[in-house]
């Protein structure tokens, strides 16, 4: 799974004119000085789900009775590989802090004082990786100066679906060269950031777009499309529909039913695609890891 890494440090030396680290812990209701160091790693062997795209920074701060606090708010901060957030925070105190992470014109609105993140799929398309997006809330209660590490993970399942290479070869002898693919498909519109649930579930169209580059997660197969889907905690199942079309503007049109998608999961569909009869596998990888493989046919 690629992931943003948040080590949260405890910078004392930044409180040092104030009072000590001594002080910090004894004294409710003083101010801690704390810094959260920010990492994003590459994968840069993946054209897909290397994190590249998010390098914009978007955190808020809530009290414990999830109050914002507008002070401790940025909405445009930027991360390229790295950076630090520094907080005034209170000892003695509950807070509770989000983070998210996208690309600069990504099509979500994060809306900190609603407390949501909503999707905006007015004119999608397929094989966006600008889609690509990390978030997590995170809860500490501030007694001293600390260190505390986070992961920031997708908010969404990753869709991708491929065909054999061998039945992209022998479609292409037969004439037939798909150029372009779109896919159709249940998805979440809303999302609560202080609780991770979603809201208002629509069918949702990636209209047509170039096919998806990169290598596609099981040897053999070639990308067709993928695609970031706002989805639930828990695995559920979604009917995908999706088109294909050649230069021709020729077309060939897929359903596979009962696909299982699930938040920070990746699942494959992959087969003959292009053949009469399709033969299709459809399997679910927990954290984008190859380990722990469910599958179905």
């Amino acid at each position: 799974m690629k992931k943003l890494s948040f080590l949260l440090l405890g910078a004392t030396m930044l409180f040092a004119t104030s009072c000590d680290s001594e002080d910090l812990g004894g004294n409710a209701g003083q101010t801690a000085a704390v810094s959260y160091n920010i990492d994003l790693s590459q994968i840069g062997s993946r054209a897909y789900s290397d994190g590249s795209q998010a390098t914009r920074l978007q955190y808020a701060v809530y009290d414990e009775n999830n109050n914002l606090l507008e002070r401790l708010t940025r909405t445009n901060e930027e991360i390229h590989g790295s950076t630090t957030v520094n907080l005034q925070l209170t000892t003695g105190n509950t807070y509770y802090v989000v983070f998210w992470a996208s690309a600069p014109d990504a099509p979500y609105n994060v809306s900190f004082s609603e407390k949501t993140m909503t999707v905006n799929y007015d004119g999608a398309t397929c094989n966006d990786e600008k889609r690509d997006a990390f978030y997590a809330c995170d809860t500490i209660e501030v007694v001293k100066a600390e260190a505390k590490s986070i992961e920031l993970k997708r908010p969404f399942a990753q869709l991708n679906i491929g065909t054999a290479d061998a039945d992209l070869e022998a479609s292409a002898l037969a004439g037939y060269t798909p150029v372009y693919s779109s896919v159709t498909v249940p998805a979440f519109t809303t999302m609560n950031l202080l609780t991770g649930t979603v809201d208002n579930e629509q069918n949702v169209r990636f209209d047509y777009a170039e096919l998806a580059e990169g290598n596609f997660p099981v040897q053999g197969y070639t990308y067709l499309a993928m695609n970031y889907l706002l989805v639930a905690k828990e695995k559920h199942t979604v009917e995908v529909n999706f088109d294909l079309k050649d230069n021709a503007t020729n077309t060939k049109s897929r359903t596979v039913g009962s696909v299982p998608v699930q938040r920070n999961y990746r699942t494959n569909i992959y087969g003959n695609i292009l053949s009469a009869g399709i033969d299709v596998t459809v399997t679910i990888k927990p954290e984008f890891d190859d380990d722990h493989m469910h599958e179905a046919k």
